[in-house]
């Protein structure tokens, strides 16, 4: 090593031992440590808290002689070292070596109520001479975790972390640690570095960051600056490069994250700390080991998985490969390594084993986190270490056996083998198209391809039938598949099983077409054909066949029908009618000639093909819809093709319509995006373009001649249109309320959800707001509206939330009612109005506090807390609180506390009778000032301050 490295080393040591000097009679001992919380009683809300701490074995202080608070986060404590002894459900102690030893301590506790929870361990002090944390002997080691509590999702345990958080460096190369985290519930884990901290909410003042220049400023390869850094979602922490002798402390969480159902949306259940310390030591003449690990896995529940792994260090030293994560944690099966001794010769194969079962199957991949490490002999150095993580994703084997038949009434009955991983309760999905989907599910290609069925139901996993009796249409094949859908937190959906078919006999009049011939608001044409009864019994309903078409106004209903005519063909072209602005469906009544009243059956409706376009820039979009009874996204057909007029150099010939383009309705959308690339030649500013579509489908039925092909009304739009619509107008009561907003007076509504608040669960997150509006559509060419939302109203802060076609939005999903709303038109040409008048809706806060509590850690009402129950007092759309007691003179201020600027604000206070210094405060009688900050627009209601008495008995 270079001695203006050694150099450099000498002088920084110096003076962090000078900030760190302290008599041998003090030194204190805590190294490093993590937590983890184990649900045990989802009944009763019962957790096991399992602290770890590593202690230096230097010192003369033991774990639980430094005044040691255990904090449950419920105002629930306990302190010192006789009472964690004889509280904790045990405590072992383990000596790692000459200068390590390794403590964890058990912790059982119950909790009343589902909400947020710190739980926390601080104790007095760190050990003494950490480089960059000064005066760490006179500094306390804390360390906390956090879990969430929900009604109906209180199944959830914080991740494990299984690599110890002691480790050695060496001196001018990287350093590489990965705590081995391992999720049991099978959440998201995301590793955020933070700093260390002294007690609760408090972090240590004058620590210094690994990559600060005073600790380094070169990395391995010499370049600069110095890198610390860790991988979100791997959890590999990598500082890079250490610089100088001695031991540093780092600290990260692990957060947990899940997806609701309920919010549709990833949200955060807590995290877990791990405050770590590394000792890097000098004359380093050692390379790091190495590993190469297999390509990430997907498999099936149930194969056997053996993979090889190889370790190899460079300098020929003994290695020892060491294998963490979930396969190896679960205790149904789990994985193991061999060879499994201590140090093997270099390089070596390890053998992976995992025979995997249907208790292994979640949505998210396992991590296994392999460490390789080296046993040099004392002149080389520190033993160095590698870290690999390698995923391996274990899914559903596909549900097997499904076959059927149609029922008496007009259902098709489904049955199946019963499944596999039964006792997990996963649900059986049932998927149905029209017409056959072929596709081979392998890979980690679970579940069904988007669009390609429609999910008709779900059952639960004992049962191996079902009727499907929803929309049966006669003459349709319908092909059924199943998946296994597992429920959360582990998650995860099967592989489709094979699949099922089966075709509906033809008893009535079956509408084949329903085709747009010709588009005009008042002489349009629609061309209607159907099928005779093909598979009707003739001796009980003997042709010929009489049929009654009938006309209804839209895609879908049947309210207001007209009688077209009363024919024996099998096809009509409906006349004089509004293609241009109307859409249409329609239906067949069937009768017998020889009994004309009788009405055998009504056919399924079919509508007309809607066309819309949008002009955006240099192109124009357009898009489609059609209800109707067979599938216009079929195998045999997949083609829908896109017409268009002017597709000559000039852009003139209005009258001629040529086929421009298609697309494939497997993949696709039914939507069309021109830019004039079929022939090259750009769209025209201002000349307008008409289109229409001819779609294809089928039922799938050998009985009837498919494609069956129907076309869309022409619509047109102009390329460079740029007139814009007019605003839409917001609805609101006569005299609403008003507010100034960035010095604009906007619209203050009271939300419908706060009529109802006290019945609304304390933690509801589910909350909407309705914006309705009126618009005055004078050009005739409104393609919808954009809604925009700012939860602070101020006029740049406004951001796009959705389009719709209709003149109300409801935005749903809220965790708060606050929020503003301005409403824009949008016409066919992509021109887009100014806004509508700005409207807001505010949140509806409560706050309501006790005036007496009983701190005697009974966990009945230790604790001075705002109320939490029933629904008609809990706190509502709190911001802030800031909390101070005095004694009952109101004079001195004896305990104070603020949620501002905390990392886990506490707006219920939790105060446990204590004062500024941790001592309990007597029993009596004391005076207290809180101010209140709500989240609302509404200044007036913003704050709200309480002064009154409370009193303390124990």
């Amino acid at each position: 090593m270079p001695s203006s490295k050694r150099s450099g080393k000498i002088a920084v040591l110096g003076i962090a031992l000078l900030l760190c000097i302290s008599s041998i009679a003090k030194a204190t001992h805590i190294r490093a440590g993590d937590v983890c919380i184990e649900l045990i009683s989802q009944t009763n809300l019962t957790y096991r808290f399992t602290f770890t701490l590593y202690t230096d074995l230097g010192s003369e202080v033991r774990i639980g002689q430094g005044n040691p608070i255990f904090r449950f986060g419920d105002g629930t404590t306990i302190e010192g070292e006789a009472a964690i002894i004889a509280q904790a459900e045990s405590i072992s102690r383990t000596v790692i070596n000459n200068e390590v030893g390794k403590v964890v301590m058990v912790f059982v506790h119950t909790y009343q109520a589902p909400r947020t929870y710190i739980a926390s361990y601080t104790e007095q002090n760190r050990n003494e001479g950490i480089i960059n944390i000064p005066n760490s002997v006179d500094t306390p080691f804390h360390i906390q975790g956090v879990t969430r509590i929900e009604p109906g999702n209180a199944v959830n345990s914080s991740p494990k972390l299984s690599i110890p958080p002691i480790d050695k460096a060496c001196v001018g190369q990287a350093y590489f640690h990965n705590p081995g985290a391992f999720d049991p519930d099978g959440d998201s884990l995301v590793f955020k570095i933070v700093l260390p901290q002294l007690a609760p909410n408090q972090n240590i003042l004058g620590y210094t960051d690994l990559n600060d220049p005073i600790i380094t400023n070169e990395r391995e390869d010499g370049s600069n600056p110095a890198l610390l850094q860790i991988d979100q979602e791997t959890g590999l922490l990598t500082w890079d490069a250490p610089q100088f002798v001695g031991e540093y402390n780092i600290a990260f969480i692990v957060e947990e994250w899940r997806f609701s159902e309920l919010r549709q949306e990833w949200v955060q259940l807590g995290f877990v700390t791990r405050d770590m310390q590394i000792l890097v030591e000098d004359e380093c003449r050692n390379e790091r080991p190495e590993i190469t690990v297999p390509m990430d896995l997907c498999v099936e529940a149930g194969t056997n998985i053996r993979e090889v792994i190889i370790g190899s260090d460079p300098d020929g030293h003994p290695i020892s490969l060491e294998a963490f994560g979930g396969p190896f944690e679960i205790n149904n099966s789990p994985a193991t390594i061999s060879p499994d001794q201590s140090f093997v010769a270099s390089p070596q194969e390890f053998e992976f084993n995992w025979q995997t079962n249907s208790s292994h199957i979640r949505e998210r991949p396992y991590q296994v986190q392999l460490k390789i490490s080296d046993d040099t002999p004392d002149d080389a150095g520190p033993s160095l270490a590698s870290f690999e993580t390698w995923n391996i994703t274990v899914v559903a084997p596909a549900p097997t056996g499904l076959s059927g038949a149609l029922t008496n009434n007009g259902g098709i009955q489904l049955v199946w083998d019963e499944y596999i991983a039964a006792n997990l309760n996963p649900l059986i999905q049932v998927w149905r198209r029209i017409d056959t989907f072929e596709f081979s599910p392998i890979e980690c290609n679970t579940g069904i391809p988007d669009g390609a069925y429609e999910l008709i139901k779900e059952v639960p996993s004992a049962q191996t039938n079902t009727v499907d009796n929803e929309d049966v249409s006669p003459g349709t094949k319908y092909c059924y598949r199943l998946v296994a859908k597992f429920p959360l937190p582990q998650g995860g959906e099967s592989y489709a099983s094979t699949e099922f078919c089966v075709t509906v006999p033809i008893d009535r009049a079956l509408i084949t077409n329903v085709s747009i011939e010709e588009t005009d608001e008042s002489n349009g044409e629609i061309s209607i054909r159907w099928t005779s009864p093909l598979d009707i019994d003739t001796d009980v309903f003997p042709p010929p066949y009489q049929y009654n078409l009938m006309r209804f106004e839209g895609l879908s209903g049947s309210n207001n029908g007209t009688l077209v005519t009363t024919t024996q063909d099998n096809s009509f072209v409906d006349t004089n009618l509004n293609t241009l602005d109307e859409s249409y469906n329609y239906s067949v009544e069937l009768y017998t000639v020889a009994n004309p009243d009788n009405l055998i059956a009504i056919s399924e409706p079919a509508s007309t093909v809607r066309l819309s376009a949008l002009a955006i820039q240099n192109a124009i979009e357009v898009e489609w819809i059609a209800n109707v009874p067979w599938n216009n996204r079929t195998e045999s057909a997949p083609y829908h093709y896109i017409y268009r007029n002017r597709t000559d150099s000039d852009a003139s010939d209005a009258q001629n319509f040529i086929l421009i383009d298609s697309i494939n309705s497997k993949t696709s959308n039914f939507i069309y995006n021109d830019t004039g690339s079929f022939n090259g030649i750009a769209l025209k500013e201002e000349v307008e373009y008409c289109y229409f579509v001819t779609t294809q489908g089928s039922y799938g039925n050998a009985q009837i001649d498919s494609p069956l092909l129907n076309n869309s009304q022409e619509i047109c739009a102009v390329p460079g249109d740029e007139v814009p619509p007019i605003d839409p107008d917001i609805l609101v009561d006569n005299n609403p309320d008003r507010i100034d907003i960035d010095g604009n007076s906007v619209i203050l509504v009271t939300p419908e959800d706060c009529q109802n608040i006290t019945n609304t669960p304390c933690n509801y997150d589910n909350f909407s707001n309705t914006v309705r509006w009126n618009q005055n559509n004078t050009d005739s060419d409104l393609a919808g509206y954009r809604v925009y939302f700012s939860e602070s109203g101020l006029t740049d802060s406004f951001t796009f939330l959705g389009f719709t076609e209709d003149i109300e939005y409801i935005h749903g999903g809220l965790s708060s009612l606050k929020g503003c709303y301005r409403i824009s038109t949008i016409d066919r040409s992509g021109n887009e109005s100014g806004f509508s008048e700005t409207i807001c809706f505010d949140n509806c806060p409560f706050y309501r506090l006790p005036n007496t509590f009983t701190p005697n850690s009974d966990t009945r009402n230790d604790t001075f807390s705002a109320f939490n129950e029933p629904n008609s007092e809990c706190p509502r759309f709190v911001k802030e609180v800031e909390f101070r007691v005095f004694n009952r003179w109101g004079g001195k201020e004896i305990y104070s506390y603020s949620t501002c600027g905390e990392t886990e604000p506490d707006i219920f206070i939790n105060w446990d009778g204590r004062d500024k210094s941790g001592n309990p405060l007597a029993e009596g009688t004391y005076y207290y000032h809180v101010v209140v900050t709500f989240d609302v627009l509404d200044e007036s209601k913003r704050t709200q301050e309480f002064r009154n008495w409370v009193k303390i008995i124990r």
